[in-house]
């Protein structure tokens, strides 16, 4: 800690939502305040009064960094500031303050509220694609779904493959097979909506990894260019024994080559070598 920063009270850095009233506590924690936005924060500090404080508002949005350190460092008085989440915030900054959360209410919607009885609370269209999943098999109102669905724009490889470990194939074999990428994504996206009418509350399932395919690996050490010919060289007899001599029996049982015959010792004809038996020596 530097000499600029001794005897000075540590910035507070109050994070919360929009509407959930970081400015009124920044308020609660200064006198008569110089508010500044943490885009533009060139002014003097040293001719700001230190009993009066400073806050600096929006600090995820387009921070002059260098500014606010410089503030941060060289003001003596109590500095606030403002950020509608912590990560947004540049860590030279965050470090520098204590982090208070302004809570959980949205007193905005509180005061639309209250000035418009009959208001609807905004709802944000934007998913992940587990909510987005989650939300096809138990919404009933597919009309909904289908602007969900192109707003969020989810992969149709990734989409159909989550909706298959959960609904019955027969419901997605017209999209995915004669819809996807033949017509619209548009269009895609409105018969994937209508395909299934929703209520399912069942547990959800997500799709299993596949194991890796070791063909790919065992076509290029038999020196095959193409791995889906592969399946097709190993019925030609003439070139299954070739092909036993560079696998082991594991790499054998996949391409279904059978087991690999083992050697066996040959006998020799010599009688000298021959093993013994107990009855030559009595």
């Amino acid at each position: 800690m530097g000499l600029t920063t001794m005897n000075k009270n540590r910035a507070i850095l109050i994070t919360g939502k929009t509407g959930t009233g970081k400015s009124t506590k920044a308020k609660t924690l200064v006198n008569n305040p110089k508010i500044v936005y943490a885009d533009d924060v060139d002014f003097d500090v040293f001719s700001h009064p230190i009993e009066d404080g400073i806050i600096i508002e929006d600090v995820h949005y387009n921070a002059d960094k260098q500014g606010i350190l410089a503030i941060l460092r060289l003001y003596k008085g109590q500095v606030v500031l403002t950020s509608i989440n912590e990560k947004s915030v540049p860590k030279e900054i965050k470090t520098m303050c204590q982090i208070k959360r302004a809570g959980s209410v949205n007193h905005l919607r509180n005061e639309i509220a209250t000035m418009a009885i009959h208001s609807e609370e905004p709802s944000s269209y934007e998913r992940d694609t587990y909510s987005l999943v989650n939300e096809y098999l138990r919404e009933s109102n597919r009309d909904l779904m289908a602007k969900l669905l192109l707003f969020n724009k989810p992969s149709d490889t990734q989409i159909i493959s989550w909706l298959a470990e959960n609904i019955h194939p027969n419901k997605l074999i017209f999209v995915d097979g004669v819809v996807k990428r033949r017509w619209s994504q548009r269009y895609f996206y409105e018969m994937l909506a209508y395909a299934h009418s929703g209520k399912s509350f069942g547990r959800l399932s997500m799709p299993q990894r596949k194991k890796y395919s070791q063909i790919p690996k065992l076509a290029r050490r038999l020196g095959v260019k193409n791995p889906k010919v592969l399946r097709q060289l190993c019925m030609d007899k003439t070139l299954v024994s070739n092909f036993q001599k560079k696998l082991n029996n594991s790499e054998c049982r996949i391409l279904g080559l059978g087991e690999k015959k083992k050697m066996r010792r040959k006998v020799s004809k010599n009688p000298h070598l021959q093993q013994k038996k107990l009855e030559d020596y009595i």
